[in-house]
């Protein structure tokens, strides 16, 4: 029950409603339940349509289990409460224990937070980031070896007073030339500022042991594109850790997400769609006089 990044109104959603509305149907009284049980652990039902940006009246309705949401409203739901398509159809039973297990597996110890300053810090720094949001285009020399620059789609945008960051990337398979037909993989992330400079922390959904990073300059007079460095671990069997040089290529707060989607994936070194300012700021080449690998 994937989707994209963002899913336009009207046409683009006409061939998952019915499909959606059948398995909704089919696990309405679990679906009910299950939403309320969430809600639950929120001070308010107004405070979590608030959050979700949901009309109340039509949040009840589906509380009350008397309207299906629409397969976006659906997947804003799903991500607010930190869950996967389709866990909101599983038995109320079933949701609720893994939920309260997952609950138990967030318990900070006491002496943690006296340790973490410094990732709430960064955290908190994204309140000020207001003229970073927006769409990007990110690429990087794939971390599966050859020669050749992914790139991906991010969206950074805001939930409450934190700046998050969404990606999309295609899986073409560990060597990077299966069908482009394969489906798309979510990292989702926190954007913030740290010592005059942006950093990115983000992890697979849904998979514990995919994390990567990004180190970036912030923008000059005008955003348009961002340098730095990103660190991560390969999705291939080795499970290489690996450092590239990054460019965020900033695309707008308004775009075409499903022509967007369409152009992701790997590319030769001379795709004319990858602009050549792009081409020259990844590439990972080192000086002589260079002994540690930097951002450019």
């Amino acid at each position: 029950m994937r989707t994209g990044l963002h899913v336009a109104a009207g046409s683009a959603m006409a061939d998952v409603i019915s499909p959606f509305r059948i398995v909704f149907a089919e696990h309405k009284a679990d679906y009910r339940l299950n939403l309320q049980f969430c809600c639950d652990h929120y001070r308010s039902v107004s405070e979590v349509c608030r959050r979700l940006t949901i009309n109340r009246q039509q949040f009840n309705r589906y509380l009350m289990g008397s309207a299906a949401p629409s397969r976006h409203n659906h997947k804003l739901i799903s991500d607010f409460f930190g869950l996967e398509d389709e866990e909101l159809f599983t038995s109320h039973a079933t949701f609720a224990a893994t939920f309260k297990r997952r609950l138990a597996t967030q318990d900070v110890p006491a002496v943690l937070p006296r340790s973490a300053s410094l990732l709430r810090a960064v955290s908190s720094a994204g309140a000020g980031l207001s003229e970073y949001q927006g769409f990007y285009f990110k690429y990087f020399y794939t971390y599966l070896g050859g020669r050749r620059i992914k790139r991906e789609l991010a969206h950074w945008h805001y939930d409450g007073d934190l700046l998050v960051s969404s990606v999309k990337q295609r899986y073409l398979g560990e060597d990077e030339t299966d069908d482009t037909t394969i489906g798309l993989m979510t990292y989702r992330g926190i954007v913030g500022h740290w010592g005059n400079r942006l950093m990115v922390i983000d992890h697979q959904r849904g998979a514990s042991n995919e994390v990567s990073t990004m180190l970036l300059y912030p923008k000059g007079r005008r955003l348009k594109r961002l340098h730095g460095l990103t660190l991560g671990v390969s999705h291939a069997s080795a499970r290489s850790i690996a450092a590239a040089r990054v460019v965020m290529d900033f695309l707008g707060t308004e775009i075409d997400i499903r022509t967007a989607l369409a152009s992701l994936g790997t590319f030769d070194l001379d795709e004319p769609s990858v602009p050549d300012g792009v081409k020259r700021a990844v590439k990972n080449d080192m000086r002589d006089d260079e002994t540690m690998f930097l951002a450019r």
